[in-house]
């Protein structure tokens, strides 16, 4: 008889998602985010999810070519609502697709611009340094940043980020209007031992605390040169 193999903490395919080392019922689902959201389809929020240990929130977004994609919320989102990725690179046919739009700006809320498009001194959010790097600025909730000078002539552009640090960015780059959604995100506090354990996650204990048997950092004098997993693997340039 094959023994049982404890599959806690472990995906369909085997990897390990999460730290545990008992049984475990709720296990964190992974949503991929979009955050190299680019097409100029004609599209509409159809609802909201929320992650709870991040306490974030990212919509549904319905595209009128058939894909389906989650990108990040801002103040700006609201469910049904009709949007569009303003692209001013490129002319969009509305007429195409069956699609026949008297007055598109009745109709069209726009929620995703380049930077180049945004208004400055004014709450922006969810921002990317350069083209096609993906949405890394201005991500936590409630979080926002104001533009400060823009340059045409460069294509560059001076944004305050939260932390008060001023950065150069491309113009023409990714970014929304409005700061992140969930501002209320402030007011949670870690009051208890038991609050990350209410959202699926387990306390770990620290390598260097181990026994030479349990852990590859455990014992002795704990000297760690780099990194290692539990089971003795690097993680140096990883």
């Amino acid at each position: 008889m094959d023994s049982y193999k404890w599959k806690s903490g472990r995906s369909s395919s085997g990897h390990m998602i999460m730290w545990t080392k008992g049984k475990k019922n709720i296990k964190n689902k992974i949503i991929s985010i979009n955050y190299k959201f680019r097409l100029s389809y004609l599209c509409f929020i159809g609802g909201f999810l929320l992650k709870p240990y991040p306490n974030k929130l990212i919509s549904l977004l319905f595209l009128s070519c058939g894909s389906v994609t989650y990108i990040p919320s801002t103040t700006k989102h609201y469910a049904f609502k009709i949007t569009q990725f303003k692209n001013t690179l490129f002319k969009i046919n509305l007429k195409g697709d069956h699609t026949h739009i008297t007055n598109p700006s009745m109709v069209i809320d726009y929620s995703f611009f380049l930077i180049k498009d945004l208004p400055k001194n004014q709450p922006v959010s969810l921002l990317e340094i350069l083209p096609n790097k993906g949405i890394q600025y201005v991500r936590s909730s409630g979080s926002f940043s104001k533009i400060l000078k823009m340059d045409s002539r460069i294509s560059t552009s001076l944004i305050k980020l939260p932390s008060g640090v001023k950065k150069i960015f491309s113009t023409y780059s990714l970014g929304s209007v409005g700061s992140v959604a969930l501002p209320e995100n402030k007011k949670c506090l870690n009051n208890s031992a038991g609050f990350y354990k209410k959202f699926g996650k387990k306390s770990q204990v620290r390598g260097v605390a181990m026994n030479p048997v349990d852990h590859p950092h455990g014992g002795r004098a704990k000297s760690v040169k780099y990194q290692r997993t539990p089971w003795g693997k690097t993680t140096k340039y990883k």
